[in-house]
């Protein structure tokens, strides 16, 4: 049995591969950091729920990015552990770079509910919260 120590531990790195993998395109490790029904719950991209759906939404994620670089930054990180559940919520920001040139394009927060499954973190929920809706 881990320690709620190790349990943090644990979510912060899913927290990590989650943007990572959104990040360099590798779509299906990033269906991973969801249980097999996960939710992931954007006001800019739509409600995509169960690991086909978020397939699905990697294709709208790719045609909203088009031909800029995004990065998803996290911090200010805050993890509740009860047993085999847990709750994180974190800020967001989120930067496209494209011709030598970054911008911000989302500032906000997430909202998570994660459970444990056969030893692993995964995220139950992830509902992001923007402080502005920018334009799709």
């Amino acid at each position: 049995m881990s320690s709620v120590l190790e349990d943090k531990e644990a979510i912060r790195d899913l927290l990590t591969r989650y943007c990572l993998h959104i990040d360099a395109g590798r779509y299906e490790e990033w269906v991973g950091c969801f249980t097999s029904d996960g939710v992931f719950d954007s006001p800019i991209l739509g409600r995509w729920q169960g690991a086909d759906k978020l397939r699905q939404f990697t294709q709208r994620y790719r045609e909203w990015t088009g031909a800029h670089q995004p990065r998803h930054c996290v911090m200010n990180v805050l993890i509740e552990v009860e047993g085999e559940r847990a709750s994180a919520e974190c800020y967001l920001l989120m930067t496209h770079a494209a011709e030598g040139k970054t911008e911000l394009v989302i500032s906000g927060r997430y909202e998570d509910r994660i459970e444990k499954i056969d030893g692993q973190w995964l995220f139950k929920e992830r509902k992001v919260l923007p402080d502005t809706r920018p334009a799709v």
